[in-house]
């Protein structure tokens, strides 16, 4: 029997898409459609294994849906690389964000999530007094997502237009946001010092998109989850190997990362506890699923 798994042309994944690595002792194809991925969780999955951002896999997990989680981690992300500010909105430090008009491409947006988790842990930012101002389409939409009863919530904004103009006082982005511009800047003076500082003081580097499988496909075929985990190591060993240190990783330089201890970075439940444990808090206190489950009732039987 055939099985398929979405594995993107970047990162570790490459390798699987490329044909490089085989996941052993099973029949598996791999393909790619994009981001549009995502959202085929919340109904028909595309693929036997799809990759979904951590939150919306927690959301689809919350109601209920026929979906496992496989602890593959595709990519990471430091959110405060991806905090963008208006030069005249007079926010120059997190707290300055209270009060203020902050989009985000989709209210329970992974990178979003993370972000507020931080501002609020880190820097004590009241995330009830924010304007939050959505962009839409997302990898939520047509998903009835809850939302938090006591945020100030409003759709229909263009995030990169609209900080540009000053329509938005801030925004929340992903793999690094765009650059900054004459008008733009970044809330950090060094995002990437504000990251590792999050880091050192949580022991968590967040985690952005994950592999997630049919329920019934993992059930009916005993080993295939965890060839598919195997496969992702030697994936990830091979890219490892090969990365160089000036290219990136979803924003972050691959050699600050190396020098900072944080390449090489393992899959694994065991080895992102501290990071699943996290997501899972933050998207639980930000309403968006109604209980904290452990990480175990997320993944697998026997997932390591």
């Amino acid at each position: 029997m055939a099985f398929t798994l979405a594995a993107p042309h970047e990162f570790a994944a490459q390798y699987i898409a490329d044909g490089v690595v085989k996941v052993e002792g099973f029949d598996v194809t791999t393909a790619w459609g994009g981001g549009a991925i995502y959202r085929t969780g919340f109904t028909e999955p595309a693929y036997d294994f799809i990759i979904m951002p951590l939150t919306n896999w927690l959301v689809a997990m919350d109601k209920g849906l026929p979906l496992i989680g496989v602890p593959v981690f595709v990519d990471l992300i430091f959110p405060h690389m991806g905090i963008r500010v208006h030069r005249n909105a007079g926010v120059k430090t997190p707290q300055d964000l209270e009060g203020k008009r902050v989009g985000v491409r989709g209210l329970a947006f992974n990178p979003a999530v993370w972000a507020r988790g931080a501002l609020q842990d880190g820097y004590g930012v009241d995330l009830q007094k924010i304007q939050w101002k959505v962009e839409e389409p997302s990898s939520f939409t047509g998903v009835d997502v809850p939302r938090h009863p006591d945020w100030d919530v409003e759709y229909g904004y263009n995030l990169i237009d609209d900080l540009e103009s000053g329509k938005l006082d801030a925004t929340l982005w992903d793999r690094g946001g765009p650059r900054p511009t004459a008008n733009t800047t970044y809330l950090f003076d060094d995002p990437l010092a504000a990251g590792l500082a999050y880091y050192r003081h949580s022991g968590v580097f967040p985690l952005n998109s994950m592999l997630v499988a049919k329920k019934a496909t993992v059930d009916a075929n005993p080993g295939l989850a965890q060839a598919v985990v195997d496969a992702s190591d030697k994936a990830r060993e091979l890219y490892y190997e090969h990365v160089s240190p000036s290219s990136d990783h979803m924003g972050l330089p691959v050699g600050w990362l190396q020098q900072n201890g944080l390449f090489p970075h393992p899959n694994g439940v065991a080895n992102n506890r501290t990071a699943i444990e996290t997501i899972i808090r933050y998207t639980h206190e930000q309403r968006f699923i109604s209980r904290e489950p452990t990480p175990e009732e997320l993944f697998f039987a026997g997932a390591r």
